[in-house]
């Protein structure tokens, strides 16, 4: 059955409320079972509109949530975020560009974007690199300056 955008986005958030929800696909399994027909690209397009990120909780299993959900991410998360997942950085101007490892940009990038970190305006995410857009090149280069000796 087809629903209209915004129930389909209702039942998502139902679905990440109550469920611990891994992966797109498995959220688009979920939806299917439930007999609502979506695509993985319409899932993806949906969890970016909700502000859905991926969250790896106390027992270490990465699920998804809202955004507002999220707990402060703390200075030893952000950290620990670089030494295990960035491979190395970037300035070009008052950007900074963080290459990854495989899977991990969004998750970096939320994690970034939680700190609330003055020099940084916005991060855009995809597979494996980030692009954190800093206000000036002076920001930017105190941005790659507080996080470049964390990367493992």
């Amino acid at each position: 059955m087809a629903l209209k955008k915004k129930e389909r986005q209702a039942k998502i958030l139902e679905i990440i409320t109550n469920q611990v929800i891994e992966s797109q696909e498995e959220l688009m399994y979920k939806l299917q079972a439930e007999g609502i027909d979506v695509t993985q690209a319409t899932v993806s397009r949906d969890i970016n509109e909700l502000r859905i990120v991926r969250h790896t909780g106390a027992n270490g299993v990465s699920h998804y949530q809202l955004l507002e959900e999220a707990p402060k991410v703390e200075s030893t998360q952000i950290d620990q975020g670089f030494q295990e997942m960035a491979l190395s950085m970037t300035r070009v101007e008052f950007l900074t560009i963080i290459k990854t490892t495989a899977g991990n940009g969004n998750r970096l990038a939320a994690l970034i974007d939680d700190a609330n970190l003055a020099t940084v305006i916005a991060t855009l995410a995809g597979h494996d690199t980030i692009y954190v857009t800093c206000p000036d090149t002076a920001a930017a280069e105190q941005f790659i300056a507080q996080f470049a000796a964390m990367i493992g």
